[in-house]
């Protein structure tokens, strides 16, 4: 796998194709649309500016829906406090960085958060869309969520101001900003470590491949090329996104609105309390007794990725489809608080929420069937022996005069 992924990443950046790895993932890709730079009126320092680095060129977003009029920039009478900007996962359903940037920006402050919503590192960017790209990539296992605030205006003593008033709002500087190790991390190319100088490709292609799968693994669907000249360093970054066609503007826009159609947002109710998740159907394979699902689980803001079996005489005894019957199993499994990442080797008494057909939560959980006692029985209430442990064995249940009679016969 690790060899196919590299081969998928080296491809030109003019080929758009994704990379994939062998997990539950959609086919088709993303890649964003573009809005016109904005003209260079200040040269602000590179490390300062993420994305803005050595080949990186500023990147746009034009009228495909990803720069609204009804969003504004921060001005005077806009609350500027970290606490009042909204916590946005980096990766929406579709697995895409697809930022809002209201109309007129010219620079953003922006804040990057791990899964536990600690924030990890503070920084200032003219792209926000490229600069969240090249965070991601460089630190997939911490970039996670986000805040920013646009400005209207290219001012660098501005963006250090908000920064500086950001990091007296948080007690300090977080590590990516106050240790001099994290801030290499997140404002450089990441290193690959290579001993000598003929092995420095090498390393770098190998770090590739190490990125991807995390990469891929967090079920992002953008398009990564690595920066040829920096492999050959012996440092990883990718290129940044560039300007789209008319034509694959249209292509774009096709597919979002089919990934939208494909996304449904799902309530259930966890300790008594009303929940809502969202499920984004990736694939659907028709099986000779069903549907097979590769599906994506947003809940908590935080994303599952797993794959569900449903036979048809679990939709069709109820009039829905397969798409629906899935939706009300999840609501069923996280209104029990299962854990949603399965991995390895599992004991009997743990649910696989990794890869599951719908038999097997009917035949784990006999409450299942009361999610559809409105509707009817479920199919497998008249087919599946349930051997259930109704009785004590053992030493403990013995009669103690047992030991005595088998020591006499001993």
């Amino acid at each position: 796998m690790a060899a196919q992924v590299l081969a998928n990443c080296q491809r030109p950046l003019t080929s758009r194709q994704p990379v994939t790895c062998n997990r539950a993932k959609p086919s088709p890709t993303a890649v964003c649309s573009l809005r016109t730079p904005p003209s260079p009126q200040v040269d602000l320092h590179r490390a300062q500016f993420l994305g803005h680095y050595g080949a990186a060129q500023p990147c746009s977003r034009c009228s495909s829906g990803m720069v609204t009029e009804a969003a504004s920039v921060s001005d005077a009478s806009t609350s500027q406090k970290l606490v009042d900007q909204d916590l946005t996962p980096i990766l929406n359903a579709q697995g895409l960085i697809q930022p809002v940037i209201p109309e007129g920006t010219q620079a953003s402050v922006f804040a990057i958060y791990d899964d536990k919503k600690k924030l990890q590192y503070v920084g200032f960017s003219k792209d926000l869309y490229n600069s969240l790209r090249t965070v991601f990539s460089r630190r997939p296992d911490k970039a996670f969520f986000y805040k920013v605030c646009h400005l209207n205006r290219l001012d660098q003593q501005e963006m250090i101001d908000l920064r500086t008033a950001w990091f007296e709002e948080c007690g300090g500087p977080p590590p990516g900003n106050k240790l001099a190790m994290e801030r290499n991390l997140w404002q450089q190319p990441v290193e690959a470590g290579a001993i000598s100088a003929r092995g420095r490709q090498q390393a770098a292609e190998a770090e590739v491949v190490t990125l991807m799968v995390v990469i891929t693994s967090r079920g992002c669907n953008e398009v990564f090329v690595p920066n040829p000249e920096l492999l050959a360093k012996g440092q990883v970054d990718f290129l940044p996104a560039t300007a789209m066609t008319p034509e694959e503007l249209e292509k774009q826009r096709e597919m979002l609105s089919k990934m939208a159609k494909a996304t449904s947002v799902v309530s259930t109710v966890i300790d008594g309390e009303p929940a809502t998740f969202q499920i984004f159907f990736q694939r659907a394979m028709k099986t000779n007794g069903g549907y097979m699902f590769d599906l994506k689980i947003n809940f908590e803001e935080k994303d599952t990725i797993h794959r569900v079996i449903v036979g048809a005489e679990y939709y069709d005894a109820f009039g829905i489809t397969a798409e629906q019957m899935v939706e009300k199993t999840f609501a069923f499994l996280l209104a029990k608080k299962l854990p949603r990442r399965t991995e390895g080797i599992l004991l009997s008494s743990q649910f696989p929420m990794n890869y599951f057909s719908i038999s097997e939560v009917e035949q784990m959980f006999p409450d299942f069937a009361d999610w559809f006692a409105d509707q009817g029985k479920l199919p497998g209430d008249d087919k599946f022996w349930r051997f259930n442990r109704i009785h004590d064995y053992g030493s403990v249940k013995e009669d103690p005069n047992v030991y005595e009679n088998r020591a006499a016969r001993a």
